[in-house]
């Protein structure tokens, strides 16, 4: 059998302060997901240090618990575009007055996140553009 080469320390580190495993509540659920956004989050900021292959190799090991949790609990089904916003948001610590650029006032990102007003081409692109996303993901499934 051959030698398995140096463990990454920063794999090794994650690991043993949040060992990949199955995810059973919702409680765990939000504490993984946290720290997929700040792990992507730093690997935005700094993709090229030696850190950062081992946060992506812990990543690569992770995401998939975080998967299988959300598919269990909130199978895909039809998805609204407003329901992607309101992840997008989430996901990038936004607040409905952080897209005026894109959508107008916050009144306005309310009434769309709440489905009362529908994204308009226009909001559709430029979110698009904002989030690094296919405009496809805006329009309801």
């Amino acid at each position: 059998m051959g030698q398995v080469g140096p463990v990454n320390p920063t794999y090794a580190f994650l690991v043993a302060r949040y060992p990949p495993r199955e995810i059973v509540n919702r409680r765990e659920h939000h504490i993984y997901r946290d720290l997929v956004s700040a792990l992507l989050r730093a690997l935005n900021s700094d993709g090229r240090s030696k850190s950062a292959d081992g946060v992506r190799r812990y990543l690569s090991v992770l995401t998939p618990f975080v998967e299988r949790f959300e598919n269990r609990h909130w199978p895909s089904g039809k998805t609204k575009g407003r329901e992607v916003l309101s992840f997008l948001m989430e996901q990038n610590e936004l607040t409905q007055e952080s897209l005026a650029k894109e959508i107008g006032s916050q009144p306005y990102v309310s009434d769309i996140l709440n489905g009362k007003k529908k994204l308009t081409a226009e909001q559709i692109r430029k979110l698009s553009r904002r989030f690094g996303v296919s405009p496809a993901v805006f329009f309801d499934a």
